[in-house]
Parts: C-alpha cells; sequence; structure tokens
C-alpha cells in the first residue's frame, strides 16, 4: 500500500504512512524460466484449467497474485483494473471462510483504495471501504489478519473523511485503529506506521470537535512513533512534519510558545533530511511556512514573515497546481502576505493575498473542510484592503465571506472562535462606516462569543475595540471602564516580549484618553500619555504598530497641549507626527490620518508661535491637509473638512484676504452637507462655521450671517454637554448675540450677553482656557455699553477684565496683554501703567520661549504686533513719567530694553552668595548652573546650525527639549527664591538697583515717544532728575539721522573731507542745541567739568553721535570739552561690568592680543585695508613692558585662533573689516583670514579674565534700526562677553587715518608709571580726538570711535 496525505485545517498536513502489506495466500510458486512473464505463464496455466477442474481456484489464484505483482512493479492502472476484475471472479471460487476468500477480499480493498486515489473515484473508495470492512468481520479480533484488515481499513476510512468531510468516517477511524494498536506487538515491524496514523486521524478529530484528550493522545503517538524512527530512517521527516503540525495545534490552543518553538524545530529538522523531490516535502514547507507566521503574530519579529514567504515560494514553485495540498498552500501563502502587508503596509500584499485565496476557494470542493479556513483568511484579507482603499465591495465581500465561514464550520469547530471574531471585526468596519446600530451590537456578541468558546487574546482585543466605538456612539463610561479592566487582566497575564503586550497597552491608553476627554480629568490625560510612551519606547521602527503609535501620542500631546497650553506638549506632538509621516507610506491605512495630524499640529504651532506675516507653518498645514483630503482612500472625510475651514479661517483672520474667508465657509459647508446629525465632530463643525460667519458679517455688513452663527453655535450648545470645551462654546455664543445686539443697536440684549459673560466667568473653573476670551470678549463689551453712556463704572470694569484676562493661565498673555494697554492708552486709563507693566513682563516670558538669540531677535521684527512691541518701553517710560513717577519709568525701560542680553546674562549670574547659604544653597547653584550651561548653549547658536537641521523633526525635538530645561531652570529658580535673602532672584531689577550703575557718574536715559522725548539722570545717591526735551520730537531725531548718515555716504570719497565737515558739523549743532545742551545745562549745575558720563540712549536716539554734540563754534566747548562721554546698552549691562571682580591688568599674567587681518574672509569685494600691518605694530610700540604681547595676524589669523585669544587674553586690539548683517544683527561679524567671527561666536567664547577691547572695524557700535533698544552690536557683544571697557564705531573706519587715532589713543592709556587700568579708556578716547592732527584725521574719523562700558 502507498503512502498518503492527509488534510489540514490551518498550520499543515500531515503524512500518512500504511503497512506495505498485501494479502497472500499461496499453494504452489511459479518457477518457470526467468525469460517468461510471469503473469502470461500464469494465465495460460489457469486458461489450460477447466472452471470445474479442482487445480483450477488455486491456479486463478496464482494468476491474480502475478497481475498484483505486475501493478506494483509499473503502476500501471490497466494492470490495476485487470486485477480488480479477475481478483472478484477469484472471490467466487472460494468459501467465504476459506483464507484465500479473506485475502482477496483484502487485496480488493486496497486494490479500489489505489485506483481512487489515481482517479479520485469516491465511488472506487466506497467500495474498497466496504470490502476491507466485510474482511474485518469477518477474519474476527483472533485473526492473523486482524491487524492488517483494521489497519487498512482506518486508513481507508480517513481518507474517504478528507474527501467528504463525514464525521462518521473519521470517528469510525479512530475507533478502528484503536482496535488495531490493541493487538498490535510491540516488535511488529509497522507499528510505528500504525502510530502515525493513528495520530493524524487523532489530530483530525480535535480539530473536528476540540477535545484535548485527542491532541495529546496524537502526540503521545507521534512521539512513540519518533522514537521507532532514529535519524537514518527514510520516514523519519514526514513524521517530524506531523509532530510539528500537532504541536502547532497545541500552540493554538495554550499559546505556549515553547509548543510552538518545538513545532519549527521539528519541521526545521525534518528539512534538512527531505529533498524536493521527495513526497512530503511542499506539505513540509507549508507546515514550517505557517509555523513562522505564527512566529511573527507572537514576536513581531518581520524575518519570520519574509522566511516564510520565501517557503512558500518553494513550494509553489514545486506543486503541480492541483489537489488539496496545493489549495492548502495557497491558504498559507496567502495569510503570510498578509501578516506582511502588516510590516510593510504594502497594498500589493493584499491583492496578492486575495488573488491566491480566491484561487484556492475556487479549487476546492464545497465539502472541503479547508473551506473555512480559506473563507476566513480571505475575508480577513478583504477588510484589510478596504481599510486602505475604502472600497465597500471589498467590505461587504469581507462580511460575506466570513459569514458563510462562521456558517460551515460547526460549534466546537477548532477555528470557529476566530472566525467569530474576524466577522465581528468585519462588521464593526461597517458600523463605522454606515452608522448602523446592529452591526455594532452584532460586532460586540461575536467577539464575546469567540471569548466564551475559547478565551484569546486577539478576540479580546478586538471586543475592545468594539466597546471603545460603542463608547464613542453612545458616551457610556461603562464600556471604557470595561476596556480598561480588560487590557490590566491581559497586562497583568501576557509576559513583556509578547506581541500583543502593546496592543493593550495602546488600547488602555486610547482608553484612558477618551475617559480624560469625557471626565476632564487631566490625570487621566497624563496616564494616557506616560501609557504611549511606554509602548513607544519598546517598538522599533518598521513595527507594524509603530505609526499608529505615534500618531496616538500626536493626538494626546495635542490634547494637552489645548488644555494646559504648554508649548512642550505641541512641539512634542508636532515631533511625533513628524515622526509617524517619515514611516507611513502613502499606501498605508493610516497615511491620510498622519497627513491630517501633521497639518493640525503645523496649524497649532502657528497660531502659538503667534508668527504674524510668517505663514510658513500654516500654509504647510493647509498643504497637508488637503493633501489628506484629496486622497481618495481618506473616509473620513468631515474632520479633514473642518481643520481646512479653521486653517482657512485663521489665516483670513491674521491676514485679512476675504479670498481666505470664504474658502473656509466653503469646507464648512461642504462638510455640514455630508455630516449626519449625530457624528462627534459635529458641534466642532458648528462653533467653527458660527465663528467664520461672524467674520463674514463684519466683512460683507450683513446681520444675516450673525444670525445663522447664532443658530448653529446654540445647536453646537446642546451637543456639548459633557465636553470640556462647551464654556468656549458658550462664550462664542454669546460674543456672536453680543454683535448682532451691537448691530441692531439692542440694548437690552447688551445686557444680557453682559450677564450671561459674568455668570459664565463664574461657572468656569479658574485657569480654563475659555476664561480668557470670557474676560476679553466682556471688556469689549463694557467698552462698547461705555460708549453709548460714558458710565466711569462700565470703564473700570472693562479694564479690570483685561488684567483678569492676563492672569487665567500662568504662561503670560502678551496679546491680551497689549490689548489692555492699547485701549488704556486710547482711553487715558489709570490702568495703562500697569498694562505696560504686565506687557513687558509678558514680552521677556514670550521671548524667552523661543530657544536661540536669533529667532528672538526675529520675534521683535516680524508680525503686525512688532511695531507695537518694539515702542512698549517708551510707550511705558512715557506714561510712567507723565505720572511723576520717574523711577517706574526708569524700571519699565530697563525692563523693556536688552530684552536679548538681559536673559543670556541671566543664566550667567553669579552664584557665590548662594553656594555659601549651606548645603540646600550650594546643591541648588549646581544644578542652576548645570542648566544654564545647557541654555546658553541652545541660545547662542549661529542662524545657519539653526536652519541647516537635517529636518524639521530635528528642529522640533531641540526646542521641545529647550522647553523642557527651560521649565527645569524655571523651577530651579522658584526654589532658590524660596530661600531667605533669596526673594528677589534674577528679578527685574529696582530702581535703587539699578542706581548703582551711576557709582562713576551719572546716566543718563535719553527716551523718545511720539507724545514727548525726555533726558531722566540718573545719580548714584539722588532721586532720578527729569530734563523735557521739549525742543526735539521723533520725527526730527529721525531726520537728524537721516542728514548725518546721507552725508557720510555722499563724501566718502578722497578729497571730500571739507564737504563733509560741512555737511556734518549742522546736525552735531542741532543735536547739542535740542538734545545735549539741556543735559548739560542742569548737569553743570552739580557735576564738575572733566567728570565722566554715560548716555543711555534708547530708539531713535541710539544711532546719533551724542558724544560729539556741540556748538562748533570758535571759543565755545563742545561736549567733549565738558565732559567725557560714555555709552551704555541699558544700566543693568553697565552695573555687570561694574560687578565684574576687578583684574590686575598689568600683573605678570595679564597680555595683550593684537589681531589683524587686511582682506574679507568671504570672500566679497571688500578693498584689502593697507594699514593693518601698520597699526599693529604701533600698537606693540605703545604698550607698557607690564603687559605681554601677542600678536596674530596674515595666515595664522584664522576665525578659531582669534577666538582662542579672545578667550584667553586681558587686553585686545581688533584691527580688521567689520561686517554690520541687517538682516540677522547676531551673524554681524569680524572678518578673519577663513571665515568670520559672529558675534554670537564673541558670546561663547566666554573669555576667562577680560578687560579692554579696541574694535578697529567698521560699524561695530551700531545696531540694528528696527530693534534700536535691543542694542545688537559687536561693541555690545564684547561687553557682554566680560570685556569692561570696549572701544566702538559708530559707521564706517578709513583704514588710512585709524592709525592715527589709535596712536594719539594708547599714548593717552599707557602715559605715565601707573599700571593699565581699562577703566582711563573714555578718558584716553575723549584725549585722542582732541590731540590727533585735525588735518590729517577728519571730524567724522575723529568723532567714530565711541567708549562702552566703565
Amino acid at each position: 500500500m502507498n503512502d498518503g496525505c492527509r488534510q489540514v485545517l490551518h498550520l499543515g498536513n500531515r503524512v500518512i504512512f500504511t503497512a506495505d502489506v498485501r494479502y497472500s495466500y499461496w499453494y504452489s510458486q511459479i518457477s518457470e524460466g526467468d525469460n517468461c512473464d510471469p503473469v502470461e505463464l500464469a494465465r495460460r496455466k489457469a486458461q489450460s484449467l477447466s472452471p470445474k477442474d479442482p487445480g483450477y481456484p488455486s491456479a486463478f489464484h496464482e494468476f491474480t497474485e502475478a497481475l498484483l505483482d505486475q501493478f506494483q512493479r509499473t503502476g500501471s492502472l490497466s494492470d490495476l483494473d485487470e486485477f480488480i476484475k479477475h481478483d472478484e471472479v477469484l472471490l467466487s471460487l472460494y468459501p467465504q471462510d476459506h483464507p484465500v476468500h479473506l485475502a482477496a477480499l483484502g487485496n480488493l480493498g486496497l486494490a479500489f483504495r489505489n485506483r481512487s486515489t489515481s482517479g479520485g473515484s469516491l465511488e472506487d473508495l466506497g467500495k474498497a471501504v466496504a470490502y476491507l470492512s466485510t474482511m474485518m468481520d469477518r477474519c474476527g479480533p483472533d485473526s492473523a489478519y486482524f491487524v492488517i484488515s483494521s489497519t487498512n481499513l482506518a486508513s481507508a476510512l480517513a481518507l474517504r473523511y478528507r474527501l467528504t468531510s463525514d464525521a462518521a468516517d473519521l470517528i469510525k477511524a479512530v475507533e478502528t485503529y484503536s482496535s488495531a494498536l490493541s493487538k498490535f506487538s510491540d516488535g511488529n515491524p509497522t507499528r510505528d506506521s500504525l502510530l502515525n496514523n493513528y495520530g493524524n486521524a487523532l489530530c483530525s478529530k480535535f480539530e473536528l470537535f476540540g477535545e484535548r484528550a485527542h491532541l495529546e493522545t496524537a502526540l503521545a503517538h507521534y512521539r512513540a512513533c519518533l522514537a521507532l524512527r532514529p535519524p537514518s530512517h527514510p520516514k523519519r521527516s514526514s513524521l517530524l512534519t506531523n509532530l510539528g503540525d500537532a504541536l502547532g495545534l497545541k500552540f493554538t490552543l495554550d499559546q505556549n510558545l515553547a509548543d510552538l518553538e518545538e513545532a519549527i524545530t521539528c519541521y526545521t529538522d525534518a528539512l534538512q533530511s527531505c529533498t524536493a523531490s521527495q513526497s512530503g516535502y511542499i506539505t513540509l514547507l507549508i507546515s514550517l511556512g505557517m509555523a513562522l507566521c505564527s512566529s511573527f503574530e507572537v514576536h513581531g519579529d518581520g524575518e519570520q514573515v519574509e522566511k516564510a514567504l520565501a517557503y512558500y515560494r518553494t513550494a509553489l514553485a514545486a506543486s503541480s497546481g492541483a489537489g488539496s495540498e496545493h489549495t492548502r498552500l495557497l491558504n498559507g501563502f496567502g495569510n503570510a502576505l498578509q501578516l506582511h502587508h502588516q510590516n510593510s503596509g504594502d497594498i500589493e500584499d493584499l491583492n496578492l493575498s486575495i488573488q491566491l485565496l480566491s484561487t484556492s476557494l475556487e479549487l476546492q470542493p464545497t465539502s472541503s473542510a479547508e473551506r473555512p479556513i480559506t473563507l476566513l483568511h480571505l475575508g480577513n484579507g478583504l477588510l484589510l484592503r478596504f481599510n486602505i482603499t475604502s472600497d465597500l465591495a471589498d467590505l461587504n465581500a469581507s462580511v460575506d465571506h466570513l459569514e458563510m465561514s462562521l456558517q460551515l464550520c460547526g460549534d466546537t469547530h477548532q477555528y470557529r472562535p476566530f472566525i467569530l471574531t474576524a466577522y465581528g471585526d468585519a462588521v464593526l468596519a461597517r458600523f463605522k462606516e454606515n452608522g448602523d446600530i446592529g452591526d455594532l451590537e452584532l460586532a460586540i456578541a461575536q467577539s464575546e462569543a469567540a471569548l466564551l468558546s475559547h478565551y484569546s487574546y486577539p478576540a479580546l482585543l478586538h471586543l475592545n475595540d468594539a466597546l471603545l466605538a460603542r463608547f464613542g456612539r453612545f458616551r457610556d463610561i461603562g464600556d471604557l471602564r470595561t476596556v480598561i479592566s480588560q487590557c490590566d487582566d491581559a497586562l497583568n497575564t501576557l509576559p513583556p516580549t509578547h506581541s500583543l503586550f502593546s496592543r493593550f497597552r495602546e488600547n488602555r491608553a486610547f482608553a484612558f484618553f477618551e475617559k480624560s476627554q469625557y471626565e476632564g480629568n487631566p490625570a487621566d490625560l497624563d496616564l494616557a500619555i506616560e501609557s504611549l510612551h511606554e509602548v513607544e519606547s519598546g517598538l522599533p521602527e518598521g513595527d507594524g504598530l509603530f505609526v499608529a503609535v505615534q500618531l496616538h501620542l500626536a493626538i494626546a500631546h495635542q490634547t494637552r497641549f489645548s488644555s494646559k497650553g504648554d508649548g512642550v506638549d505641541l512641539h512634542t506632538a508636532l515631533q511625533h507626527s513628524r515622526i509617524a509621516h517619515r514611516n507611513c507610506t502613502r499606501g498605508n491605512s493610516s497615511y491620510p490620518a498622519v497627513v491630517m495630524q501633521l497639518g493640525i499640529n503645523l496649524h497649532l504651532l502657528h497660531t502659538f508661535r503667534d508668527a504674524r506675516n510668517d505663514y510658513t507653518d500654516l500654509d504647510t498645514a493647509i498643504e497637508y491637509a488637503t493633501r489628506a483630503l484629496d486622497i481618495p482612500t481618506y473616509r473620513d472625510k468631515v474632520p479633514a473638512l473642518i481643520n481646512l475651514g479653521m486653517m482657512f479661517y485663521i489665516r483670513h483672520k491674521e491676514a485679512h484676504v476675504l479670498a481666505d474667508l470664504k474658502r473656509s465657509i466653503q469646507y464648512f459647508e461642504s462638510a455640514f452637507a455630508t455630516i449626519p446629525s449625530v457624528h462627534p465632530e459635529r458641534a466642532t463643525l458648528l462653533v467653527g462655521f458660527g465663528r467664520a460667519l461672524c467674520r463674514l458679517a463684519k466683512a460683507e455688513d450683513d446681520s444675516r450671517h450673525l444670525e445663522l452663527a447664532i443658530q448653529y453655535l446654540r445647536e453646537a450648545v446642546s451637543l456639548g454637554r459633557n465636553d470640556p470645551f462647551v464654556p468656549s462654546t458658550v462664550a462664542f455664543l454669546i460674543d456672536a448675540q453680543t454683535r448682532l445686539a451691537m448691530r441692531q443697536h439692542d440694548n437690552n440684549q447688551l445686557q444680557v450677553s453682559l450677564h450671561s459673560f459674568k455668570a459664565l466667568s463664574h461657572a468656569i473653573p479658574a485657569g480654563h482656557p475659555a476664561l480668557k476670551m470670557v474676560y476679553v470678549s466682556s471688556a469689549f463689551l463694557l467698552l462698547h455699553m461705555f460708549s453709548l453712556n460714558e458710565d466711569p463704572l462700565l470703564l473700570d470694569e472693562a479694564f479690570s477684565c483685561f488684567a483678569k484676562a492676563t492672569r487665567v493661565q500662568l504662561n503670560h498673555d502678551l496679546a491680551n496683554s497689549i490689548k489692555w494697554a492699547k485701549q488704556a492708552e486710547r482711553l487715558h486709563h489709570s490702568s495703562e501703567l500697569q498694562a505696560y507693566q504686565v506687557s513687558l513682563t509678558s514680552l521677556n516670558a514670550f521671548m524667552q520661549a523661543t530657544s536661540a538669540v536669533p529667532s528672538r531677535h526675529k520675534l521683535l521684527t516680524q508680525g503686525e504686533k512688532a511695531k507695537y512691541i518694539v515702542q512698549l518701553p517708551s510707550k511705558a517710560a512715557v506714561c510712567a513719567i507723565q505720572r511723576g513717577s520717574l523711577e517706574v519709568a526708569i524700571e519699565l525701560s530697563e525692563q523693556g530694553r536688552g530684552l536679548i542680553w538681559n536673559q543670556l546674562a541671566r543664566t550667567r549670574t553669579p552664584l557665590d552668595a548662594l553656594r555659601r547659604a549651606g548645603e540646600d544653597g550650594l546643591a541648588l547653584a549646581s544644578d542652576f548652573e548645570r542648566v544654564s550651561v545647557q541654555l546658553q548653549r541652545w541660545s547662542s547658536r549661529p542662524t545657519f546650525e539653526i536652519t541647516a537641521q537635517t529636518s524639521r523633526l530635528t528642529a522640533e525635538e531641540d526646542t521641545r527639549l529647550y522647553g523642557q530645561r527651560r521649565s527645569e531652570w524655571l523651577e530651579i529658580i522658584r526654589r532658590i527664591r524660596e530661600k531667605e535673602n533669596f526673594e528677589s532672584f534674577l528679578r527685574d531689577m529696582t530702581y535703587h538697583e539699578l542706581q548703582a550703575a551711576a557709582v562713576g557718574g551719572p546716566v543718563i536715559l535719553l527716551n523718545a515717544h511720539e507724545k514727548r522725548c525726555d533726558a531722566i539722570v540718573v545719580t548714584k545717591d539722588r532721586p532720578p532728575l527729569l530734563i523735557p526735551l521739549q525742543s526735539t520730537s521723533v520725527s526730527e531725531l529721525a531726520m537728524m539721522r537721516e542728514t548725518f548718515y546721507r552725508a557720510l555716504k555722499e563724501t566718502r570719497y578722497a578729497g571730500e573731507a571739507k564737504t563733509r565737515e560741512r555737511r556734518l558739523v549742522p546736525v552735531l549743532r542741532t543735536l547739542w542745541d535740542v538734545v545735549v545742551e539741556p543735559v548739560v545745562n542742569e548737569l553743570l549745575k552739580s557735576l564738575p567739568r572733566g567728570s565722566r558720563i554715560w548716555f543711555c540712549p534708547t530708539s531713535k536716539f541710539t544711532t546719533l553721535p551724542l558724544h560729539a554734540a556741540g556748538p562748533y563754534r570758535r571759543g565755545v566747548p563742545n561736549l567733549p570739552d565738558i565732559y567725557i562721554c560714555s555709552y551704555t546698552p541699558s544700566l543693568s549691562a553697565l552695573n555687570r561690568s561694574r560687578s565684574q571682580k576687578p583684574h590686575l591688568e598689568s600683573s605678570p599674567s595679564s597680555s595683550f592680543l593684537a589681531i589683524g587681518q587686511s582682506n574679507s574672509s568671504d570672500g566679497n569685494e571688500e578693498s584689502e585695508l593697507q594699514a593693518v600691518s601698520t597699526e599693529l605694530a604701533l600698537v606693540e610700540s605703545l604698550i607698557p613692558p607690564s603687559l605681554s604681547f601677542k600678536q596674530i595676524s596674515g595666515e595664522e589669523g584664522t576665525a578659531d585662533t582669534a577666538i582662542e585669544g579672545l578667550r584667553t587674553h586681558v587686553w585686545v586690539h581688533l584691527a580688521c573689516h567689520g561686517n554690520q548683517d541687517l538682516e540677522d544683527p547676531f551673524a554681524s561679524a569680524f572678518s578673519l583670514k577663513d571665515r568670520p567671527v559672529s558675534l554670537l561666536d564673541i558670546i561663547r567664547a566666554e573669555p576667562e579674565n577680560p578687560a579692554f577691547a579696541f574694535l578697529s572695524a567698521c560699524h561695530t557700535a551700531v545696531g540694528d534700526e528696527h530693534t534700536p533698544d535691543e542694542v545688537i552690536h559687536l561693541a555690545a557683544g564684547m561687553q557682554f562677553a566680560g570685556f569692561r571697557s570696549v572701544i566702538g564705531t559708530m559707521w564706517a573706519v578709513d583704514d588710512s587715518t585709524a592709525q592715527y587715532m589709535v596712536k594719539e589713543f594708547y599714548k593717552h592709556m599707557f602715559n605715565g608709571n601707573k599700571s593699565p587700568d581699562c577703566t582711563q579708556a573714555a578718558k584716553a578716547l575723549n584725549k585722542a580726538s582732541k590731540t590727533v592732527d585735525m588735518n590729517v584725521v577728519p571730524i567724522d574719523q575723529r568723532i567714530v570711535f565711541v567708549h562702552i562700558g566703565v
């Protein structure tokens, strides 16, 4: 009897081995010549006898035996047909109890079985079973033929079961095998085949009825068989395949990884001894592929499914293309492709899978036991493809196939739980598509039924998905609690390495996220984010869950940002959106959602940055959202339409382009036309639509838009009873009603609106984002009502609301504080000064939220608020001056100017006193210093380093980390301020602290504003002195500047010195008359001539040469003849220079560095500086012996060498080209041999022992005209870096004459035997400008140099 194969439903197929035994009863042996045909000889012998001859039965028996021998040699079906024909005759020649009759029955049964396997005839197989059953009945248990007959009968019954799925045949086969085994002796040579075949039948019965005992017994028989087949046994590989299949079934039942691993080992060992031509080779490849797929499902190792696909391709190449083995191969291959799709996201995997499974289904007979499994895999594949393409035909076909699969398998079928789960998943998808509650309930019922029949983690996950969907529809918190509980149970049971462990964590996190949104508990949202990060930490890029987790993290952090307003959350959300986008291919089912989320985060980032006039992020957000909407497979188009509507609304609100508003309303209308009456985003749509209509009403002066907006907002309020955003919706509604009442002059409605706003403000919890809008809207409503009746109580209440709005959240509200200040200024309200104070504090916090100083500078120059922000310090000072609060005026002016320098300085605060304040103080000082160093590095990065990020992702990660460090820094400051005597640590300086700047002489603060210009004199021990500059104005100051610098530009050529002087002197005279003389007249009352004074100019004053002002008439002194002038960017900057420890500037360790470079480093067309070498030699000749001299120039004059020199030398002289960058002042630089040394390079140098720097280069002491109060120039950078005394230039330096001023300066600086002292630099410069040869050095080059610092 030939070996055969049996069908396997899921993990493969087992190979049957039957005893190669035929039934024989010989009376004689034919021994004719070797060359004679045995069949013909036996035929002749039988034909030579008469049927009545006593020897005829024996001869005919010999003839049938010869035919059987010939068939076994040739395999010819004609021989088999002839044998059957004559063996049936043989039965009639012997009585039923004769041994030959019994043998003939057995051989006929085997012959019909063989013919059925060759021709596929169920009729032949039926005759085989009949003959073998008859033989077994007649011979009895004690017969010599019983074991053989029962074994062959069981084999035939098992074969017929595989073809017909008739359970009765399988049951009978198992009983028969059991009977045979009970009579088998241990030494029987065919015992191993019986054990193998018996095991196969038991596995089939287990698959059909699910009784564990059958599987356990099968495993025992396989292992017993394995002991009888050593490694050299020819059929050991096939047995290992069967054992692997049984272990696979056991793994499916128990989820014991050891069973799966042993199964894979069995298959692998079998493959080593099984050749491609060997029977069972394809079966083995199928089984191994399925086991590897199971391993992938557990461990998530993509390499496993890749191996499985390789085995399936090999098997497909070797397959005949027909038969049950081929359909099993197609099933396994199709399933593996679906698993591969989980990793690849490639829809072609699904297309091929569906094609293979459809082919398998067509090849199977309707009665095939494999059919339910094929339908299961095909239904799954169609559902997966639907999730990508949104093709409803795929969804409907999936439901139909899975429903048919469920109908074909009985209640005890091994795979019924999996089919129930898949069917539930499909109808859940149909519910999400059409909203039929029946589908939702059916999905839950199917998943619950699957769990009842066989508890499995995949089924539990599907049930969780269905419960989450039901919560989304009915908002029953019990569903969320059930999901959380089930996830907790699974996570307590599953090992962390299990592939579904992360899925349950994700389910749990999502449930907590939904719970936080429903109940408004921030702790739930924090828990959801924490759980998602735990999932993320264990997922490599490429994992099937990776993109989904990144997407959920983006949504969760975005939600927390919307709630708390912490920019770190927004940047984190954007980071996760970008990671998801980077890892998500266009064909991935998550792609549209990922693209849309990225757009939403960019939209929020634009709003958060308040980046007016910079629409890069918003434009990109619109691009992404439009791209998502245009993807045909994007099913959830309503949220996309809503988001696009909101994005265009925001862009219109900022850019005031009516077309954007019209586009916004078009998107809202499209969403409104398609959204069902019950939809989770309906309230959001109504609010957005209502707000857009409110603006359209204003743009088109049409009240009908407002009426429709009110209708929509009312509906939104009614829908969002449990929505945490409902207070905002109510506020929008009241605001719309207020606008309509204003149009209709309905004073009663205005009163109603005011009452509603007040009631809402009391109902909203403190810190809620909506509270800010309520207060601001209330303020403007009150201002409108004040305009109608001028009731001062209404006015006071309005500004009280403005004040409350700025205090709603911890982060300072710059936008609303500016609104407050503008209205207070317009109406001359007493809160104006307070509004400025709050605005300046908010501005400081607003700028610190940006990591790098170039970016902070942009905040002051870009956007519609920029112009107002730049004027804030002067406005605040004027307001305080008008109220007679000069000390406050100085404090506010100081607080609003030099913001960037002050913020940088705070990270370099001396900590000696804190370190002496006990162990706690020492620890706090250490923490503060550690974080401050990190913040310094962030802040002082150059623009090219920021913009040259490898991707936006790294920039956003950088911003997120900066935000975290800044939060940590602020927390350390809070703890320091809790210590006794440190309450004022890093707070804005009071006037009395700022007064210390005037220790060396008075500081004259010059404030310019459209209303008035003033000088305030700050002295060390007296109240501030106000000197109104009544003869000048902002416009006149601007005109003086324009006239002065135009004269410099138009007379810059050789031979024009006299002309230049004639044009400059009138400006200097006017400057004297209207600004400097009134100040000098007051100073002369108490300050002796020759004293030092410091100018602290603001606004338009910053570019004027105040130090050179004078009447310029013979016999009348100019300012340099009266006082020694210096400049300071701010009082705090001068204080910092004074507070630095005095150095022993002439000690042996003191050194003087001269840096020179004749050529520009950036390859521009600037001319070569001819006198640099001469200037450096001159400097060397004039310094005292107490200072060691070092020169860096020529080829050695590289940027790195210069920076190192700045860091290690006390005295520095620098002669080279200086370049002012008007677009990015922090990129202003000195030109060295290889590259520029920028302002940021100087900031980062952190010199060890700096004292003095002479900057003999162009434009080193002139800042950005757009932000003059920031005083961003190279000389200020040197002062900030620690050089206490700095000489800079206000315009271009003439290379041919600079050496003369340098010579005179150092002659006076190092005159006499006194030790070098950097504080004498101002006096030396003053003298140099007077003693230099005026016939050689024109006036503009005598006054170009200015002194900054002490």
